[in-house]
């Protein structure tokens, strides 16, 4: 049983976001009902899963005062030929989000992940479940503004040529709908 198989079998059907298949493509349309924002990511490798990682109540057995009991929206776990992912979303309607908040989001989501990959490893028995994937992280705002942009922005401190692969460090994309799974990667 391969790491979306046992994440598919492990989370509720609430919490999983059903992919559209069509000949070419796999994609799947992001809902966030909060912020009442949806964005399309498209080309996702056919063996993914998406997780609405804040499908369920904050854990209230923490104080959240250093914001760990915030998740950010959305994580996909991806298999692509070359490479395993896992690429933690924020999505928001506006751009005034504090980038402290949607790093703590992010960092929820990590969490969440590290949760089920010991659920996995201690309840499924896979010695190696989930190990081997690179994370991404990225922040997506602006979406219910009309225009689509077709620029890309990055936090204030990091060179767009520097890989997103740490909460503090995330990617942020402006403005946009719709995406390749390769841009968030």
């Amino acid at each position: 049983m391969n790491d979306i198989a046992i994440l598919q079998e492990m989370l509720s059907a609430g919490a999983q976001v059903p992919l559209q298949q069509t000949a070419a493509q796999c994609s799947v349309t992001l809902r966030d009902k909060q912020a009442k924002t949806t964005v399309e990511i498209t080309d996702l490798p056919d063996d993914s899963i998406v997780i609405r990682a804040e499908a369920f109540k904050p854990p209230n057995v923490f104080k959240g005062s250093k914001g760990e009991r915030r998740r950010a929206d959305f994580v996909i776990v991806s298999n692509a030929e070359d490479e395993n992912w896992i690429i933690c979303i924020e999505t928001q309607a506006g751009t005034g989000k504090d980038p402290e908040d949607v790093e703590q989001q992010l960092r929820g989501a990590e969490c969440f992940i590290g949760y089920c990959k010991c659920i996995g490893k201690s309840f499924w028995q896979s010695e190696n479940f989930l190990d081997g994937y690179q994370y991404r992280f990225v922040s997506i705002s602006g979406i219910n503004i009309n225009k689509q942009s077709t620029r890309f922005y990055t936090p204030r401190n990091q060179p767009r040529n520097e890989s997103h692969d740490k909460p503090e460090s995330f990617l942020e994309i402006l403005e946009r709908q719709s995406l390749y799974f390769n841009e968030l990667t």
